[in-house]
């Protein structure tokens, strides 16, 4: 769009006012139904991926509306992990939630809907104030886009990501509010802009990128100098300082914890120029997946996304793109154009991912395309809007209406059927891991919750075929880069194949995860041990095996009634008791306080049989 798009004249008559913000309710509230239609699937799904971290193992969320005090004045996850974060605003949320209906995916799914759906009704309403004179179908096409796109099914549907859409929520309030204020001139619409940008910034930090655009809306859309400008966009650094000095409060010169080549194999890079390469590459992948989002994922950790340098063809490909847009948005300054302004929003919302200005937490994700969506998609919509003069929708030019009625199908589509994969954790990754094969996490993944499956029938042939495909994911791995998860399931699936020897070879390939391991092993020491005395009939190794059980794991109680027997076939009565006694003290079982009062039978001591006898008899 080569000319500036100038702004209603402010003097409009009240009559025209009063059915503009009765078509703003309308359309707004329209469009929160059309979210709630597209993300329906989503309301009864379980808790996935992450969110257990945000919620379930939190807390100050589960404690309810008490665990709030605490939420304000602490971490967004304990003891930091996944980085320093602060985002109280959805943590509140779900505490509030979790308070009403306890343990209950559903209302988190609901609401998540729910704020979704407000911040489609905000992007139509910012739009058509910046807007007012152009035809009712721009803002309305990009609020539908928005809606049905596809990469943000992730946002919707995985509960943890409320922090994206409140983020955006509160940074389009705070537009509309910015509007108010430079259209009225009044104090309170300015602190109120500055209190909606603050809690974008409570609700997620990378709301940052964004503070330069209150300058920028000024400049370009409402038409005010270069000073003005200028001086109230600056104005906006104070809840960014803020935000810092809370910040500082919190974590002090705590240093951030070391980022996993697992989580971000950017860490691995050779040097400034791999990592400046592959960050280029990542600033292609985000755009493939915002033209073209067919091959979506829950994860793109290590290996998705390769490690490269300058000689691949993909790098120069995505510099040619940037610095083109980068060379037409500086270009269009002088002309305010609002393509110059999407351009230069969409790169300031999308830099923090890039691993450019700084290496974050992960490589990639499509919820971190969240905000940026919205500058890609209203740039387009935009550059195409010479299409959109008409008043009304049925002159809009036919092919281009055609071609639009099309990709919002296919866009809908996609959309309802990538958010039903979000249901639970087995669907979510088994499918994904048939679309990233190369990811360690998403095979490792599917290998947890294929096993998991495989507990839940007694159908023993489809029980084999279930560890089949188990064992197939965990090889998978061992092809990438053998990690201790897929040594770990291995070792699960040769337990319940009942190979104790091979499930023990397997659990000492694991260098972490100590206290699943020492279980497990334990266990398969505890069956060896089992096997050695019942069917091979060596007592001697029997109790050397369930020795070893107790060393990894003194608390089972079926490992003591175990030793309890091997000694009591042995004629040590006393030993054998002591074992039994130590077995019911851990769980106080009945068979286990028949065979303590056996075996104190048998050592003539009448006191303790009498003891065990009573807890029997329940007095």
């Amino acid at each position: 769009m080569a000319k500036s798009i100038k702004q209603a004249d402010p003097t409009a008559s009240k009559k025209q006012k009063n059915g503009l913000l009765q078509s703003n309710f309308a359309w707004f509230l329209g469009l929160l139904i059309f979210a709630f239609v597209i993300y329906s699937p989503t309301i009864g799904h379980d808790f996935v991926l992450d969110d257990a971290l945000s919620l379930a193992l939190n807390d100050n969320v589960t404690a309810g509306i008490s665990g709030i005090a605490d939420i304000i004045t602490g971490s967004y996850r304990e003891n930091n992990f996944g980085g320093q974060l602060y985002r109280p605003i959805s943590l509140i949320q779900f505490a509030i939630e979790w308070h009403i209906s306890p343990n209950n995916p559903l209302i988190h799914h609901f609401f998540n809907i729910f704020w979704f759906g407000l911040t489609i009704g905000l992007v139509f309403v910012v739009l058509k104030k910046w807007f007012p004179t152009l035809s009712i179908l721009l803002p309305l096409l990009v609020a539908l886009l928005f809606a049905i796109h596809p990469i943000h099914t992730e946002v919707v549907a995985n509960i943890k990501s409320r922090d994206e859409i409140m983020a955006l929520f509160f940074i389009l309030a705070s537009w509309y509010s910015w509007d108010k204020y430079l259209h009225h001139n009044k104090l309170s619409w300015f602190f109120t802009t500055l209190l909606l940008f603050f809690l974008a910034l409570l609700s997620k930090e990378t709301a940052i990128t964004m503070f330069p655009i209150f300058g920028m809306l000024a400049w370009y859309i409402y038409q005010k100098d270069i000073r003005f400008s200028l001086v109230k966009g600056f104005s906006f650094l104070i809840p960014v300082l803020f935000i810092f000095a809370i910040r500082h409060a919190l974590f002090g010169d705590m240093s951030p914890p070391q980022i996993s080549v697992m989580d971000n194999p950017i860490v691995a890079a050779e040097g400034l120029s791999q990592r400046m390469a592959t960050s280029m590459l990542i600033l292609l992948q985000y755009i493939q997946l915002l033209i073209f989002p067919i091959s979506l994922s829950s994860d793109y950790s290590y290996n998705v996304i390769p490690i490269v340098d300058f000689t691949n063809v993909k790098v120069w490909l995505s510099l040619l793109i940037h610095l083109g847009a980068i060379v037409l948005a500086i270009l269009h300054i002088k002309k305010r154009s609002f393509i110059s302004l999407s351009i230069l929003g969409y790169l300031m919302s999308i830099s923090l991912f890039s691993q450019i200005p700084l290496v974050i937490g992960t490589m990639f994700g499509e919820r971190l395309a969240y905000l940026a969506s919205f500058w890609w998609i209203a740039g387009i919509v935009f550059l195409c809007s010479k299409y959109f003069n008409a008043e009304s929708i049925w002159s809009v030019n036919k092919g281009i209406l055609s071609s639009i009625a099309i990709l919002m199908v296919w866009f809908t589509f996609k959309t309802v059927q990538r958010s039903i994969v979000w249901k639970d954790n087995y669907t979510l990754f088994t499918t994904d891991a048939a679309t990233y094969p190369q990811s360690v996490r998403l095979n490792n993944g599917a290998a947890e919750e294929m096993l998991k499956s495989a507990n839940l029938t007694d159908d023993e042939v489809k029980k084999d075929e279930i560890y089949t495909k188990t064992e197939a994911y965990c090889n998978k791995i061992m092809e990438i880069k053998p990690v201790a998860t897929a040594y770990l399931t291995l070792g699960n699936i040769r337990m319940n194949q009942k190979k104790y020897q091979e499930a023990i070879d397997y659990y000492d390939q694991v260098n972490d995860l100590q206290n699943i391991v020492d279980v497990n092993k334990a266990l398969a020491y505890r069956e060896l041990g089992r096997i050695a005395g019942e069917k091979e009939q060596n007592l001697v190794k029997s109790q050397e095996l369930l020795s070893k059980s107790l060393k990894l794991n003194d608390k089972d109680a079926e490992t003591w009634f175990l030793l309890g027997v091997s000694h009591g076939v042995a004629g040590n009565h006393q030993q054998a008791a002591e074992f039994f006694e130590k077995a019911y003290t851990i769980n106080p079982t009945p068979d286990y306080a028949k065979n303590a009062i056996m075996a104190y039978k048998n050592l003539g001591n009448e006191t303790k049989v009498a003891y065990f006898q009573s807890l029997l008899n329940g007095k």
